[in-house]
């Protein structure tokens, strides 16, 4: 089967009707089976891929780290990520994606040669669902009636191989292919699996579940070689009516984002049944034949509708049937992937609310299908942004972007000679926010709302001026001052709760890049005592700049707090006090003055 030479590779379940085997010749004879497809991932494309990495409820993760090929990156403020001209497999670039909290993410596509894919990726919020003992095993079982069983003396440190034998911690999630709150979060991966005899096959899924083992300060933990672990895959209530009494077992390959078959498991009630060698996401599917599929997406004035939602579902199901599953156009409107042979399906172009607003009928056989260029009148939920863009010196932007956020509408729209414009699919009458930035003076205006109409809307002039993208910490020690400024350096702010049983709020400081034995080494913790009021309050500073590294004041030295943004946003402020100096010791030495003002970017 060939391959099309695609942009954005949609990942897709899709139920499809299942034909009797019986002779060729005969008037029964169900439709010819496309030539299987054993992939070759030793095949790469130089290739570029840019998106999104949300949430459940569809808010940005910032600071996730986002990993395609040889090259890493991390997601902003938005979410927002870009890798550019790294080597993928041509049959399978994959995304990975990981931040504190979450379940690791992975979306797989099918990378173009000089091309740039676009993807969303949701992250799962990791669940602990029980403990067990490592060394006399047990279970832990999911909100959904699902479990996991873990072998007494089964369990190793995930990195070292070393046995572990304390205490369990198991997180693990249903994935719900039917749940209506969530049409837009998709499996990992893109729907295709490598089957036992080593071809691609399209998966129908049943059952799916995500799984990690930590120990109790978060390391992972994995199954013993040779040894294995019991599970129990819930059947969603929508599905087990139609679920077979015995399906292929998958698991997801988190090095090359298609999905694997290990084994078999068993209907057994409303779940699953079988044993597993290691932990990631499992899923119990069946692996049918595939066929590749291309379209273009374009309005009526034939401009292609960039990093819209695109379903496919079989044709008189809903788009929550359990089996269906969506994608993105990618910049130029083309939208690719792999479906099920020989189904009759529906393409639906989709609203940030999961609503329809256009929806095509096309049948596949046993060869690729091209439906060529679509071009759809989809009203009220089309708009197109516009405007001008300048910076400070009142001068066109020349290396910038405008970014638009809030209520599912997520876009990135480059600035070119000072303009900007955008055509996509937004909620009837939404509201949003619009950031514009200039790169070469890391700028940018503050956040104005806006709200969109169908049709044009001509956000005029947008000036990037007045708030820094950069973060900074100054601070100065007697007559001496020292600047520590991105990009020259990294800084970062981790904010976070402790302490028992009275917990009290804390924000911690930290250069993360520089000669840490020079004066860019600076690092302070301020906390808030919700007993004691509201102010933030810091005791101790580390820096280069005294003379024995260390300094604090007996007396908890109050903040001023001017800027506290959510995560990814900026916490700024400026304190000033005596300081003394501590040796290694911790003798104090002498006294010193000290202020120090600060404006750094929250990890979390």
């Amino acid at each position: 089967m060939k391959s099309f030479r695609s942009r954005t590779f949609i990942s897709l379940f899709l139920f499809t009707l299942l034909y009797a085997c019986s002779d060729d010749t005969s008037e029964n004879a169900g439709p010819n089976e496309p030539d299987p497809v054993t992939p070759d991932l030793s095949v790469k494309v130089t290739s570029s891929v840019s998106g999104y990495v949300v949430d459940e409820a569809g808010e940005p993760v910032p600071f996730a780290e986002v990993k395609a090929g040889s090259k890493q990156t991390l997601s902003d403020e938005y979410g927002y990520f870009k890798i550019s001209n790294v080597s993928l497999p041509e049959i399978a670039g994959r995304v990975a994606v990981s931040q504190t909290g979450y379940f690791d993410g992975y979306k797989t596509f099918q990378p173009a040669e000089g091309e740039e894919a676009f993807v969303k990726l949701t992250l799962l919020t990791k669940s602990a669902v029980g403990t067990v003992s490592g060394s006399a095993g047990g279970s832990a079982t999911l909100p959904d009636g699902g479990s996991i069983t873990l072998p007494a003396n089964g369990v190793v440190n995930a990195e070292t191989g070393v046995a572990y034998t304390e205490a369990v911690t198991v997180h693990a999630r249903a994935i719900n292919p039917d749940d209506e709150d969530n049409l837009f979060f998709d499996r990992p991966g893109d729907g295709r699996g490598i089957d036992a005899e080593g071809h691609l096959k399209a998966l129908k899924p049943f059952s799916t579940i995500a799984v990690e083992l930590t120990t109790s300060g978060g390391k992972r933990l994995q199954i013993k070689e040779g040894a294995a672990a019991l599970v129990k895959l819930p059947i969603p209530a929508a599905l087990a009516a139609t679920a077979p009494s015995e399906i292929a077992l998958w698991s997801l390959d988190v090095t090359t984002g298609l999905w694997k078959q290990e084994g078999v498991v068993t209907k057994n009630g409303n779940t699953y049944e079988g044993s597993v060698t290691h932990f990631s996401f499992w899923t119990g599917a069946e692996g049918l034949s595939l066929v590749n599929f291309t379209a273009r997406v374009v309005d009526v004035a034939s401009q292609p509708l960039a990093h819209v939602p695109v379903t496919i579902n079989i044709q008189g199901l809903s788009k929550y049937a359990g089996h269906g599953r969506f994608g993105y156009t990618d910049a130029n409107g083309y939208v690719t992937g792999a479906v099920f042979a020989n189904a009759d399906l529906v393409l639906d172009i989709v609203t940030p609310c999961a609503t329809s607003a256009y929806s095509h009928e096309f049948s596949t056989s046993n060869v690729d299908t091209d439906l060529g260029t679509l071009t759809g009148n989809l009203g009220q939920s089309l708009v197109t942004i516009r405007g001008t863009a300048r910076n400070c010196e009142d001068q066109p932007i020349t290396n910038g972007y405008v970014q638009v956020y809030d209520n599912g509408f997520y876009n990135r729209i480059p600035v070119v000679n000072g303009s900007f414009s955008f055509t996509g699919i937004a909620c009837t009458n939404t509201t949003v926010s619009v950031v514009v930035v200039d790169n070469a003076t890391n700028e940018q205006n503050t956040p104005q709302r806006r709200d969109l109409v169908p049709g044009t809307n001509n956000l005029g002039q947008l000036v990037a001026c007045g708030t820094s993208t950069l973060g900074m910490i100054t601070y100065t020690v007697g007559e001496t001052t020292f600047t520590i400024e991105e990009p020259v350096d990294t800084l970062a702010a981790f904010s976070g709760t402790g302490g028992a049983p009275n917990p009290i709020n804390f924000v911690q400081f930290l250069v993360l890049s520089g000669d840490q034995n020079g004066p860019q080494n600076i690092s302070f913790q301020m906390v808030q005592d919700p007993q004691k009021g509201t102010d933030y309050a810091i005791t101790d500073v580390f820096a280069a700049g005294f003379p024995t590294g260390r300094a604090y004041w007996p007396v908890p030295v109050v903040v001023n707090i001017t800027e506290h943004g959510n995560v990814g946003g900026f916490i700024a402020g400026s304190f000033a006090s005596k300081m003394i100096g501590l040796d290694a010791q911790g003798n104090a030495t002498e006294v010193y003055d000290f202020t120090c003002s600060f404006r750094v970017r929250r990890r979390y």
